[in-house]
């Protein structure tokens, strides 16, 4: 059997111009730990609630790696989360993540991402999670999607506000530094955003099996 019959999403991929998103596989582990090398957040901004881009190169190497083997070892139609490897003219710059609780019941998702430090700025964050949210509004019958940023993360908030989100309330947090700080929280729903009208996608119907959307 091919890989992706037995983990449908590694069938997937989403594409706009010159920027491909596809679910990560263990082959891109080493080229995200040389682009996430001394860490991927500008003058000590948190960012995270993991301490994942401190440390030594291997430090952040292995934590990369036991991330994304954890999303796979975790999945339950239930509970998921899926991490595309972001590409820009076959260069990785980064990572889009999305995840879901109940979805086929609640139709909603949260995102996450980061992108190299010599990448951002570029244009690439907000590029790619339009992407991913036009692909799931149109594919994956999406109809609400949501985010976040720790208070001072000004990079991702300004992601947020180009795509059209609103504030949806805010909450203490402990995040990477092991201090609490102020997470604002936000919400957009499908029929507010503006989509990527150059979207393409494959293997979408094995992965709307797969997420419980439809009959096997």
């Amino acid at each position: 059997m091919e890989l992706a019959q037995i983990w449908p999403p590694f069938g997937l991929r989403i594409t706009t111009a010159d920027m491909e998103l596809a679910p990560t596989r263990e082959a891109d582990y080493g080229e995200l730990a040389e682009i996430a090398r001394g860490g991927v957040r500008r003058d000590g901004v948190q960012a995270f609630l993991v301490d994942w881009d401190s440390g030594t190169d291997e430090e952040i190497a292995r934590s990369i790696a036991q991330y994304q083997w954890g999303t796979r070892a975790n999945y339950r139609t239930e509970d998921w989360t899926l991490e595309f490897t972001v590409r820009v003219n076959g260069r990785v710059v980064g990572v889009q993540g999305i995840s879901a609780t109940d979805y086929p019941q609640t139709l909603s998702v949260t995102t996450g991402s980061w992108l190299a430090l010599t990448e951002q700025g570029r244009g690439f964050g907000t590029r790619m999670r339009r992407a991913l949210l036009t692909a799931c509004a149109e594919y994956f019958d999406t109809r609400v999607f949501h985010t976040a940023y720790v208070e001072g993360n000004d990079a991702s908030r300004r992601v947020s506000e180009k795509l059209g989100y609103r504030p949806n309330g805010e909450k203490l947090i402990v995040v990477q530094d092991g201090q609490a700080h102020r997470e604002h929280q936000l919400v957009l729903d499908a029929a507010d955003l503006v989509r990527d009208e150059g979207v393409g996608i494959t293997g979408a119907e094995a992965v709307r099996r797969f997420l419980g959307l439809d009959a096997g």
